[in-house]
């Protein structure tokens, strides 16, 4: 068996997703609804709890990410941090946090390495993160073949494609799934 390198956050957030069940003797292994490198944010109101379905989660994700369209690239801002503007790492974490209560790294190099559950481009559904040139960059697929992301040549919020044939496809590192 290869084993591979884990940072701490990404073992404890894999081992946090994982509960042991024993009922009469025998033992099972149950996920939780939280993807590897997530954490709820007890202090907000997301627009959908976590035990929305999943129709409710990504049409929070999507109104979340819409209310931003336009705001402008300002690299290391959050506007959870009282500062105006994202950068992309920091858009997507925004977006999951006000959505569904979601606190994650604002790095996207280590939301390429730690967050979400990987997913094959076949399975790829609106909300999904998007991840591009190993960590490069990142956004959020909205459906109908594009992403709504900040920066990636837009100086802002907004609308990319990621059809096939497009820049962003051909840089299309990895798929992730946020929530079940």
């Amino acid at each position: 068996m290869l084993l591979k390198r884990m940072s701490l956050g990404a073992l404890a957030a894999t081992c946090a997703t994982v509960a042991t069940l024993t009922l009469g003797g025998f033992t099972a292994l149950a996920q939780t609804s939280l993807p590897p490198g997530v954490r709820l944010d007890p202090s907000i109101q997301p627009l959908a709890p976590e035990n929305a379905s999943y129709q409710q989660k990504t049409q929070a994700v999507l109104e979340v990410a819409d209310s931003k369209i336009g705001t402008p690239y300002i690299w290391g801002h959050n506007e959870d941090r009282g500062q105006y503007g994202f950068d992309c790492s920091n858009f997507v974490e925004y977006v999951y946090h006000h959505a569904l209560g979601y606190r994650f790294t604002t790095s996207s190099r280590l939301q390429y390495l730690e967050v979400g559950w990987r997913v094959p481009l076949s399975d790829l559904k609106p909300g999904d993160l998007l991840i591009f040139d190993d960590g490069g960059h990142v956004g959020i697929y909205a459906g109908n073949g594009e992403m709504i992301q900040c920066g990636g040549g837009l100086g802002r919020v907004g609308f990319l494609s990621v059809r096939p044939g497009s820049y962003w496809y051909r840089h299309l590192s990895a798929v992730r799934q946020m929530y079940t």
